[in-house]
């Protein structure tokens, strides 16, 4: 066998073997998405089976497509109250952490000041503190403000994220310091530099970052439940887990519920996609 031969007959089994085992970890990847994804389509296509069906019948497909367990569940359970009053906690939690986020990740990745990083390394200490540990001081700080049982209540303890100010420094901390010395030489305000030369720049971390803060809060269950006792103030979690005491075995209004508080999330998701999916890697490699 000459050279030649033998080189081609290595590359050949090189190229096989890369072929290999790109079809065994392709053939994972699609099995591995087919089990995360097949909940969620048998979830939205419960939604509009009648609950006889649900129970009786293993087809993926309804045979009878209904609307009525949407109309149910929006009527029973005061479902547009708690949809409103979910919107209006995580729509302000958003833009204040957001906005807080982005000021104090300015603060630590581009100003100079006294043991700045022995309190940045405090600030991120708090990350490691479990929620269950502040839970009692917290909510007697909302009692004695007489925020219990109010949408407020949520919403102040809320306004403040030590993960989001992690994420903006490291994505702030990228911006190249010549922007910013150029815009101070030509008279720029510190403000002016922050809506106009930072916020901008750091868009990609941000929308990331609202993604995220708005997801936690739209599902939130444990502190809203310890704060939120009204029926008139609760929301879409503590309304759906509601659910299970009200009917314990009425699959088709459970599927309803869950598809009618997925889906905002999926639209935000999808409308900020390409903005979070930048964010991520950004904030990753400049870790």
């Amino acid at each position: 066998m000459t050279t030649s031969v033998r080189r081609t007959w290595r590359a050949n089994q090189e190229r096989l073997g890369t072929i290999a085992g790109q079809s065994v970890m392709h053939a994972i990847l699609i099995a591995v998405s087919f089990a995360a994804i097949m909940p969620f389509v048998w979830m939205t296509l419960a939604s509009f089976k009648p609950y006889a069906e649900i129970v009786s019948s293993r087809a993926l497909l309804p045979k009878v497509w209904t609307l009525g367990n949407y109309a149910q569940i929006i009527d029973r359970v005061g479902f547009l109250a708690a949809f409103r009053n979910s919107i209006a906690i995580a729509v302000p939690v958003t833009f204040m952490t957001v906005l807080t986020s982005t000021a104090v990740g300015f603060v630590f990745a581009k100003y100079h000041f006294w043991r700045k990083d022995l309190f940045f390394t405090i600030l991120l200490c708090t990350m490691m503190v479990p929620f269950t540990v502040v839970l009692i001081p917290l909510y007697v700080t909302i009692a004695d403000m007489r925020l219990v049982n109010t949408l407020w209540g949520i919403i102040i303890t809320g306004l403040f994220s030590t993960f989001g100010i992690f994420m903006l420094r490291q994505s702030i901390e990228g911006i190249p310091n010549d922007y910013i010395d150029a815009a101070r030489i030509d008279g720029a305000s510190e403000a002016w530099i922050f809506t106009q030369v930072i916020v901008p720049l750091s868009m990609p971390a941000i929308s990331a970052l609202a993604i995220f803060v708005f997801l936690g809060n739209w599902d939130s269950f444990m502190w809203p439940s310890v704060v939120l006792k009204s029926p008139n103030v609760q929301t879409l979690p503590l309304i759906l887990a509601g659910l299970r005491s009200l009917w314990w075995e009425r699959y088709d209004m459970w599927t309803a519920g869950s598809m009618l508080t997925v889906v905002p999330v999926m639209i935000l998701y999808a409308v900020a996609s390409k903005q979070f999916i930048r964010g991520i890697a950004m904030a990753g490699l400049k870790g």
